[in-house]
């Protein structure tokens, strides 16, 4: 019961660095003695210190239990390997909730451990700790990055109203809470028609996500768009990543990061490719709030983890209003969300469902 009791800590402490340690994991853990916790750490961004230094640099001597939510590397990255320094400290027993998926790891920190005289158990709370790392389970084992839809929708599901008019379907209430679910991704995605339409900033503006940076993906088939929009200003924080199609006749970059790629049949942008240009710059995360044909592509295509629904309490209708997922499909093969947190607000809820829970625990438990 202790050992349920010291992990879920750690995976608690874990989530205080949510969106700030991508493409790595995040991690906490805890280092007991006498059956008490004497010190806790967690990765607190990408390039500090690995949550075991962190807490072991701040553990008494004759610490006998580390608590942690990933296997402890053994390979020399940003920082050093993790695994001498619990060997270093005389640990003698270690508690972890998943094996690192990384092929740099992969149980041979857990076997090295062994091999130097320390009992290890694997498995404990595995579940919650793969939900918890979701995104870097799919960036390393997939090599594409973790997709979450997020739409702002009316209790019919309609993301316009029949003046093909999304300002606003939902109330200021749902939109000021799901805004700052960006800042859990490594990137926000939209449409070139978004971004002509409503001229946003697509950043954070939340002060308790500081000075986090959100990479700004738009999809421009012909590479349309104008240089003096909002989106274009604050790169520094917020960089902007264009993608247009490789047969278009304006080739001409607008940006740094500005890619063109295959068309598919219908000269629409290659979404699978565009996910492996992402992994490559090492995204590991992108939150996609793009207009009805953005959503309709990537759930036809399936390459989509999570869907975000804002759901207002109002009904719009209309034949003409843009639906979530225009081209549909069959009751028989419904999309299908595994898992759903529901939170209620006074004007309308936040669904958060998941599409393949059992892919983040494959071979990770044991």
């Amino acid at each position: 019961m202790d050992d349920i009791k010291f992990m879920k800590i750690a995976l608690k402490i874990a989530r205080k660095a949510a969106g700030f340690t991508e493409p790595n994991p995040l991690v906490g853990a805890v280092v007991v003695k006498n059956h008490r916790v004497v010190a806790i750490g967690y990765h607190r961004k990408y390039g500090a210190d690995h949550a075991e230094r962190d807490a072991l640099k701040k553990a008494p001597a004759g610490s006998t239990t580390l608590v942690v939510t990933l296997e402890p590397c053994i390979h020399f990255g940003k920082t050093p390997p993790c695994v001498p320094l619990v060997i270093e400290k005389k640990i003698k027993r270690v508690v972890v909730a998943m094996k690192d998926p990384n092929p740099l790891v992969n149980g041979k920190g857990i076997q090295s451990l062994k091999e130097s005289g320390i009992a290890v158990e694997v498995g404990l709370l595995a579940d919650m700790a793969c939900k918890l790392n979701r995104h870097y389970i799919k960036y390393i084992t997939q090599k594409i990055p973790y997709v979450t839809l997020k739409a702002g929708v009316s209790l019919d599901g309609k993301l316009t109203d029949k003046y093909r008019k999304s300002q606003w379907v939902t109330s200021e209430e749902l939109r000021t809470f799901s805004h700052t679910l960006r800042g859990e991704y490594s990137a926000i995605m939209t449409g070139v028609k978004t971004v002509m339409d409503d001229n946003p900033q697509l950043n954070i503006r939340e002060k308790a996500w500081g000075d986090k940076m959100l990479y700004r993906i738009i999809l421009d088939t012909h590479n349309t768009l104008d240089t003096r929009l909002r989106v274009f200003e604050d790169q520094e924080q917020f960089p902007l990543i264009l993608f247009s199609s490789k047969e278009t006749e304006n080739r001409t970059p607008k940006v740094k990061n500005h890619f063109f790629v295959t068309p598919d049949s219908e000269n629409r942008l290659n979404l699978r490719e565009i996910l492996e240009v992402l992994y490559q710059q090492e995204i590991a995360s992108v939150m996609v709030e793009g207009g009805g044909r953005l959503f309709n592509s990537f759930l036809h295509e399936k390459l989509y983890d999570e869907i975000i629904l804002s759901q207002a309490g109002t009904l719009i209708g209309g034949k003409e209003s843009v639906q979530l997922f225009a081209e549909g499909t069959s009751v028989s093969i419904p999309i299908e969300l595994k898992e759903r947190d529901i939170i209620q607000f006074k004007t309308g809820c936040i669904i958060r469902g998941f599409r393949c829970l059992e892919h983040w625990s494959n071979g990770l438990m044991e």
